[in-house]
């Protein structure tokens, strides 16, 4: 084929989407881990305070949960590019080649759907919640309702992702994490 063409155009396009996409689940990945090791922190901070000091902190627990939020909807969102989630595919299995690629697509229809179900009652959920804050940090709550719609919408990414791509090649440190326990 003429370079330029159809065909390297879309391999092109599909080569930067796949890039971009990548990019942006590491960012989750460093985010997810951010957030995990933030609200091991704040806790650990809240038993020493409370058993060593002899004073609890008002905060800690309100802003870990905050993070316990974001973490796990983000790593949620992360699990639908990377597949992890548990699947019934016994039956599926079974099936020939072209009618598990057609309940795959469907699935990932299915899943998009529920991620745009999602973006779409949390950001209901976030603007009917303005002007509220937190109890004890008096943050806008609106921060930790706003991990839902941000969560259905990397959902929606994701499995546009699965349609249009097919499936995210597994990131290296998981398949060598898998490779280990396999030897």
């Amino acid at each position: 084929r003429a370079p330029g063409s159809m065909n390297e155009n879309g391999s092109n396009w599909r080569a930067a989407a796949r890039r971009a996409l990548d990019l942006l689940a590491r960012l989750l990945r460093g985010i997810i881990t951010a957030l995990a090791l933030g609200m091991l922190l704040l806790l650990t901070l809240q038993v020493v305070m409370r058993f060593i000091v002899g004073q609890a902190l008002s905060w800690s627990e309100e802003l870990a949960l905050t993070g316990f939020t974001w973490a796990m909807l983000l790593a949620m969102a992360l699990g639908v590019r990377e597949s992890v989630h548990v699947r019934m595919d016994m039956l599926v299995d079974a099936f020939p080649e072209a009618l598990r690629r057609y309940c795959d697509k469907l699935v990932s229809l299915l899943i998009l759907a529920l991620g745009a179900c999602l973006a779409w009652a949390g950001l209901n959920y976030v603007q009917d919640s303005q002007g509220t804050t937190s109890a004890a940090v008096a943050y806008p709550i609106a921060y930790l309702y706003a991990a839902a719609p941000v969560c259905g919408a990397l959902i929606v990414v994701f499995a546009l992702e699965q349609l249009v791509l097919g499936k995210a090649p597994v990131p290296d440190d998981a398949s060598e994490g898998l490779a280990e326990e396999a030897a």
